[in-house]
């Protein structure tokens, strides 16, 4: 197998001791070391992250540092790809580490499916950290989320899609990936793994879930095709059930075997978690509300995108 050129686009954000080891996994790639860089966009740090940055830098010529001001993880992710020249793209997050032959994986999976407009890859946690109050992602078969955290494109397929929604804060990546996916496939690849290790969960309050609702609401209003096959026809009842009873319910019947172990933990997470999930319903009828009648205008096509949808 040819060795492509890859560019990895990590953005990051005031999480200085957590990029440290991401980048140190990243530069211990199986991957032929002149056949991929790293470029890391600071998005407007308040801490020592840009210190590190260009520390990595004077030592490893493949680190290549950037800095703009904060605008968002998508902002940085576009600033990032569109600063270089690679044909493939992978994207992670300051927050993961990843596995040894990861970069190899993905260079697999583009010789081997030529008609893949992007692949990705299996996300797995570190179990032992994991507790009713921690955040991980783990994702080990084919889902509808395509998270940055562990996908690549090649770069027509950005450019076409225009890049990533830098006015959604949630639901970005699927908005990319269903723009994609009306050009061609987005394939699953699961040997290319990326562990995102446990951290503090941080519960929604109301303006939290505001910001994932105007989002979600993107995501509906641009791709409608997609998010009706993948959600449900109608946001406020889809989001209601999947977001508020459909994975409330999941969450607290993967984390029971807490009752046993630590059963004051278990009643702290539950009680958080239905405090958390009862605010997203109280909010959501006012949010519908708001937004339903500018939707009305939107004209959308079958080709799974609306029309004029990039002035939105």
């Amino acid at each position: 197998m040819s060795a492509p050129f890859i560019e990895v686009v990590v953005p990051t954000y005031n999480r200085c001791a957590m990029l440290d080891r991401l980048i140190a996994s990243l530069l211990n790639q199986s991957y032929p070391a002149d056949r991929y860089r790293l470029i890391v966009v600071d998005d407007g740090s308040s801490d020592e992250t840009w210190k590190a940055l260009e520390t990595w830098a004077a030592r490893e010529p493949r680190v290549k540092p950037l800095h703009i001001q904060h605008g968002g993880a998508s902002a940085a992710r576009n600033h990032g790809w569109r600063s270089g020249t690679a044909d493939i793209i992978a994207f992670t997050d300051d927050d993961c580490v990843a596995d040894r032959q990861w970069l190899h994986e993905l260079a697999r999976g583009f010789a081997e499916r030529p008609q893949a407009l992007g692949f990705y890859g299996k996300t797995l946690t570190e179990p032992a950290q994991v507790t009713p109050l921690t955040y991980q992602i783990v994702a080990q078969r084919p889902n509808s989320n395509y998270r940055t955290c562990n996908i690549a494109y090649r770069r027509k397929s950005l450019i076409d899609a225009e890049g990533f929604d830098e006015k959604s804060a949630y639901g970005e990546d699927a908005q990319l990936a269903a723009d994609v996916l009306t050009r061609g496939p987005i394939l699953f690849w699961p040997a290319a793994i990326m562990i995102h290790p446990p951290r503090p969960r941080i519960f929604l309050d109301a303006d939290a879930w505001q910001i994932q609702l105007e989002g979600l609401f993107r995501l509906y209003s641009r791709q409608p095709m997609f998010f009706r096959r993948h959600w449900g026809r109608y946001f406020p009842i889809a989001v209601a059930w999947r977001l508020g009873i459909g994975s409330t319910a999941k969450q607290a019947l993967s984390l029971r075997r807490w009752i046993a172990r630590d059963p004051a933990l278990y009643g702290k997470f539950l009680r958080l978690l239905i405090r958390e999930r009862s605010m997203l319903l109280k909010i959501l009828p006012r949010f519908w509300h708001a937004h339903r009648k500018g939707h009305g205008g939107i004209q959308t096509s079958e080709a799974g995108g609306p029309a004029g949808s990039r002035n939105l």
